[in-house]
Parts: structure tokens; C-alpha cells; sequence
């Protein structure tokens, strides 16, 4: 993988079993973000294969790849729009009434319960914190339903208890799909099947989860 000419990733070569909760971690400017985004066909590589479920990405279209990953920011994207908005997308299929069973299910919905509106409560103009931004997006993410699910520094800039919070919805999704978690926090990432630790674009080490 390059940059220009400067070569970024470099025999880079790890396998993802479906199912499992990975995590990618390394100092900043080691290369896990962008590992991630060659996943997501936002970089084309030179050399080698991706395969996903034995197909090759290269050969599969990028929309279709897509449909099928949800990522995460560390900067969730929230649009000044209300919080039923953020969260559906304009998908007409997902309804009030599975939105508030999640947000209780979560165990998140005390987060909710001082906004005057409600699901139609301008986020533009609400007073949420980081972390309750944070929050949305995962709502958002868990609801339209993907088969793979990146987290970018996902606990990144949060109070510890936001923190916990958010740890156990990763858990609760790892439980049906496979996750990629990138993060620093040793606290994020010591529940994953595997570690992979990237050092200089490289694979430094890869630890799995003992048995």
C-alpha cells in the first residue's frame, strides 16, 4: 500500500475469523486507520489480496462491500437534524418502537430521557455530550444491521464511565458480527480474540486470546 510513493503497509498479513472481535493497535501513524480503509476499497493496494468470506474485494463492487461494513469514527457524524434522522437515515423500515427497545436494551435510554422531544429532538440543538454522540452512532450502526462493524478508537476522549458503556455494546455486537476494533485504551482492546499489533506499517506481533 502507498502513498504517492512512499510505501505505507508493508507484507501485511493476518486472517479474520468470522464471528470474532479483533482489535488493531499500535502508536499513531503505525498504519492500523489505514489498513481499515484498504478494507473499505478507500485505497486501492499494489500488491497482494483481500479476501473477504473467500471472495476477493478487488472483483467485488464497492458498493456492494459497503452495504455490508459499518464504520464507526472516533468523530461520529452527526447531521443537524433530529435524533430519529441520525439514526434511520431515511430508512423507513426501522421504526420508533425498535429504536427505543435498543436504546433500553443498551441500557443507555437514562442518556435520552432529558431531551424535552424525545426522537424528534433537534441534535443541532441539544446539549449531548461526546460520548452520547458516540452513542448515537452505534444505535444507528446496530440498527442497520452489518455483517462487519470497524471502531475507530471508539472509547477515544470519553469519561471512564461512558467508556464501560460503550465496551459493553461492542461486546453485545461482537456476539453476532465480526469486529474490528482500532484503539490505544489497553482497557478497549483486552477482551479481543486477537490482537494485532502494527509498528512502521508492519505486523509487530499478533496475539490471540487464550483458550
Amino acid at each position: 500500500m502507498k502513498y504517492d510513493k512512499e510505501m505505507i503497509l508493508k507484507n501485511v498479513s493476518f486472517v479474520i475469523k468470522k464471528g470474532t472481535k479483533v482489535a488493531i493497535a499500535g502508536r499513531t501513524g503505525a498504519g492500523k486507520t489505514t489498513i481499515t480503509n484498504v478494507l473499505m476499497k478507500l485505497y486501492n493496494i499494489q500488491s497482494g489480496k483481500i479476501l473477504v468470506n473467500d471472495y476477493d474485494i478487488s472483483k467485488v463492487s464497492t458498493k456492494c462491500l459497503r452495504e455490508h461494513i459499518s464504520y464507526i469514527s472516533q468523530n461520529p457524524y452527526i447531521f443537524a437534524d433530529t435524533l430519529r434522522n441520525n439514526i434511520t437515515l431515511g430508512n423507513q423500515s426501522i421504526t420508533d418502537q425498535q429504536i427505543n427497545e435498543l436504546i433500553k436494551e443498551m441500557k443507555v435510554d437514562y442518556l435520552f430521557s432529558k431531551l424535552k422531544n424525545g426522537l424528534d429532538t433537534k441534535i443541532k440543538f441539544s446539549k449531548l455530550a461526546y460520548g452520547e454522540l458516540q452513542i448515537i452512532a452505534f444505535i444507528r450502526a446496530i440498527l442497520h444491521k452489518a455483517n462487519f462493524y470497524i471502531f475507530d478508537e471508539p472509547t477515544s476522549n470519553i469519561d471512564l464511565q461512558t467508556e464501560k458503556m460503550i465496551q459493553n455494546i461492542i461486546n453485545k455486537i461482537s456476539q453476532k458480527s465480526t469486529v474490528i476494533i482500532i484503539a490505544h485504551r489497553k482497557s478497549t482492546i483486552e477482551n479481543s480474540d486477537k490482537i494485532i499489533y502494527v509498528k512502521d506499517g508492519q505486523i509487530d506481533m499478533i496475539k490471540n486470546k487464550a483458550i
